[in-house]
């Protein structure tokens, strides 16, 4: 497994493209219609987020048989799906406009998280079996 030290800069990193391309979409003219104007919240989350999983997955990795990685690779998955649904239903219940934009939003989020983490752990998973 990488040093914990390189999966949070990897994390840093990966949540500065996201937000840099966020940025950079919110310049072009007519983009209020499909980036919400409250996606910082989601963008900040999301890099909570992964942060948390990085050093849950660190610790396991360290403390864990290896038998018991799967389950803790789908475990943290499962967290960060309960904590994103969590998340979304604390801001709808306070009323948000564009509610389908803000949800779409959330979820290209998630999923370019998700799909980040999923290539860290295979790339981990190749250094620890190689």
């Amino acid at each position: 497994m990488q040093k914990l030290n390189k999966q949070i800069a990897q994390t840093l990193i990966f949540s500065g493209v996201i937000a840099a391309l966020v940025l950079g979409l919110q310049q072009i003219e007519g983009s209020e219609s499909f980036i919400h104007a409250q996606i910082w919240p989601i963008l900040i989350f999301s890099a909570v987020l992964g942060l948390i999983i990085v050093g849950m997955s660190h610790w396991g990795v360290k403390n864990l048989d290896p038998q018991s990685r799967t389950n803790l690779f789908l475990g943290t998955t499962v967290l960060r799906l309960i904590f994103s649904m969590v998340f979304i239903g604390i801001v709808l219940f306070r009323g948000v406009e564009d509610q389908i934009i803000w949800v779409a939003d959330f979820f290209v989020v998630y999923l370019f998280y998700l799909v980040f983490e999923i290539y860290t752990i295979l790339s981990n998973l190749r250094q620890i079996s190689g």
